[in-house]
């Protein structure tokens, strides 16, 4: 797959965690229906539950619908909302689905996820699938984009210095397949392979 289409899909997720701050009125304890904590700065839901936040920001109910996915995100203290963060700022996003296959074409299955309605019931597919990515706002270095870059990280496409560097990165990006009916690991994908550092600093 290309890094375009790489970069297209990580967009699509990048912006999901954006969607987090979007509430005129923010719980600051527990989670609302729609899976948010934002005390603990944290998403913890069906991937329904955020379409429908995004679709309808609390004017109607979650319908239940499930997308069949579930996500879990969380985000920096100084992730400023709706803003151009500061460097450092980062939001994680930990996808889990259901599928018969995992074949890059479909996104790892993603394209193809089989029915799933209860979180503690795993519905009848050959894979369960895990997508672990981590992007962070970074500074405009020139030379240590052209070292993160060449090592797997990939613009998250959310705006660029005039140099060309890009504003915020993608730089862990690791997909996993386990099998089913044994619970073992069948294959990994490290999309990122340059050796991420801690997400308390900056990257660069």
């Amino acid at each position: 797959m290309s890094k375009k289409v790489l970069s297209i899909f990580a967009v699509t997720m990048f912006l999901m965690s954006m969607a987090a701050f979007v509430t005129p009125v923010m719980a600051e304890r527990g989670f609302n229906e729609w899976g948010y904590n934002y005390g603990a700065r944290l998403f913890n839901g069906w991937y329904g539950q955020w379409g429908e936040w995004k679709a309808y920001h609390g004017s109607e109910p979650w319908s239940g619908a499930t997308w069949n996915a579930w996500i879990v995100m969380k985000w920096s203290k100084n992730w400023i909302p709706e803003a151009d963060e500061p460097v450092g700022a980062w939001v994680t996003n930990h996808w889990y689905w259901y599928s018969n296959d995992y074949d890059e074409e479909t996104w790892y299955g993603f394209d193809k996820r089989v029915p799933w309605t209860d979180k503690d019931v795993a519905p009848e597919a050959k894979y369960y699938i895990t997508e672990f990515l981590k992007v962070q706002k970074v500074s405009d270095d020139a030379e240590a984009w052209a070292e993160y870059e060449a090592g797997g990280a990939y613009s998250a496409l959310w705006g660029d210095y005039p140099s060309g560097v890009p504003k915020y990165v993608v730089f862990q990006d690791v997909i996993s397949v386990y099998d089913t009916a044994t619970g073992e690991l069948v294959a990994t994908f490290d999309l990122c392979t340059t050796a991420p550092k801690g997400l308390g600093q900056p990257i660069f």
